[in-house]
Parts: C-alpha cells; structure tokens; sequence
C-alpha cells in the first residue's frame, strides 16, 4: 500500500511477504520457520499483527492519531466546524491536485507564512488583492488563522486574475490548513515534514457544485495558486536560509 490501489482482503509486505488481513492480523510468515508454512516454536501469529492507529473522516480529510493519546477528535475538529459553520461541506467538489514536492524550508515556516497577512502587500502583488488593513486575527481555540472581508466595491476594482474575495485562512493544529474563499472555493494543503529543512507540500482545490467547474475555469484558478504558493516558496526558503546564522533569534 505505498500506492493507492485495491488490495482486496490482503496486504502484503514487500520486503519478507508477510500477509496480514484487513484487520492488521498476520495471516502468513512464509518459511520463517525453515519450510514454507512453518514457524519458529513459541512463534505465534496473533502476537505479531499490525499496530493500530485511530483514523477519523472529516469531509474529505483524514486524521491520524498515532499515540492514541490525542484528546478525542471530536475536542479537536470542533474550533474547525465553528469557522466552517456556514459552509455545507457536501457541497463542495475536489477540482485540483497540485503536488508542489519538495521545498527547502521548516513546515513550521509554512504554517506562519499561510496564515500571515503583513507579508501579502509585498510578495503578492500581482497575485492578490486584499488589503493588510482589512485583515483580522482568528483565533479558536488550537485553530488560528487570520481572515478579510472585502466589500463588494473592492472586489469589483480589483485587477482580472487576482485572488480578491473575503477569505479564511485556517490552521489546525499541527499541520492541516484549510482556506475558504467566499462563496464558492475552499483550497485544503498539507505540510508534510520530510526533514528540518525540508518540507513536501501539496494543494487540494474543491469548488462549489454550482460553480464554474470547467477545465479552463479550473486551470485558471490553478495557476494562480501555483503562483501564490510559489512566491511563498521563495520566501520562506529564504527564511529557513537565514535560520543558519546565529543571529537569528525567535524567529526575525
């Protein structure tokens, strides 16, 4: 299962063919013992099946809990459901996938930037328009963000092919964020920690059921978030190249 595929009622190790079932039971050791169906003595293959990790299903969004410590996962979605309380999630369709890969910067940095705004008049001036002075804190519980309303005058003036609409940008607590951008868009991306200062990211697009969904409309909206994310980029690779000096202290 290193790739998404159908493994019917069977997964397979690949490194020795262990075989265990659905359940993580293993199933099979083959020549473990010496022939193909034997096994060690005291070897019994109940003690040796697969760890289980709790998973809960949230929209489209799986959440792993890999200590089984977590507070419930209910406790945890909760500051996430109040900030989308206005949003029928059904409603709203995967369009996109944009895998960025590999970029050369702590996820940590990643996080800050999304949900940032005093940079955005600066590195996205071509690719946004939403005024620092009419951003505001989110702040719930482990859910932080920051977020703009933008009056509908505002939105009308703005220059063709920037992202100019009242938005939400979300974080969850370590690495899920979510963007809303009203009415009809929510971006999902994941920061996944390859190293300290590597970080593999990607974007999920979902657009409202009603909304324009054809593949010029969505190759559109891709390319500008490709261009967003990719002036992010450059920015904080540059802040993890400067976490390397001494200097730096508590972030600056």
């Amino acid at each position: 299962v290193g790739e998404p595929q159908n493994c019917k009622n069977r997964i397979t190790c690949p490194y020795h063919n262990w075989v265990y079932n659905l359940d993580g039971q293993l199933c099979a050791a083959p020549f473990f013992g010496g022939g193909k169906t034997e096994l060690p003595e005291e070897f019994l293959l109940e003690d040796h099946g697969l760890h289980e990790v709790t998973c809960r299903l949230y929209h489209d969004w799986l959440f792993v809990n890999l200590n089984g410590e977590a507070p419930s996962f209910e406790s945890h979605i909760a500051p996430m459901r109040n900030q989308l309380a206005d949003f029928d999630l059904n409603d709203f369709i995967a369009v996109a996938n944009i895998e960025f890969g590999e970029i050369n910067t702590n996820w940590k940095l990643l996080m800050e930037n999304f949900i940032e705004p005093y940079h955005v008049q600066f590195v996205h001036k071509t690719t946004t328009n939403q005024p620092l002075v009419d951003h505001y804190i989110v702040s719930d519980g482990h859910c932080l963000g920051s977020a703009v309303d933008l009056t509908s005058e505002q939105q009308e003036q703005a220059q063709e092919g920037t992202l100019s609409v009242s938005s939400r940008y979300l974080t969850l607590f370590p690495n899920f964020v979510l963007g809303v951008y009203y009415p009809d868009q929510i971006g999902v991306h994941l920061n996944q920690p390859v190293s300290a200062e590597i970080t593999r990211q990607r974007r999920v697009i979902y657009q409202h059921k009603d909304s324009d969904q054809s593949t010029e409309a969505v190759e559109k909206i891709s390319r500008l978030w490709e261009s967003v994310h990719q002036e992010d980029h450059a920015m904080c690779e540059r802040l993890q190249e400067g976490r390397h000096s001494d200097a730096a202290r508590q972030g600056g």
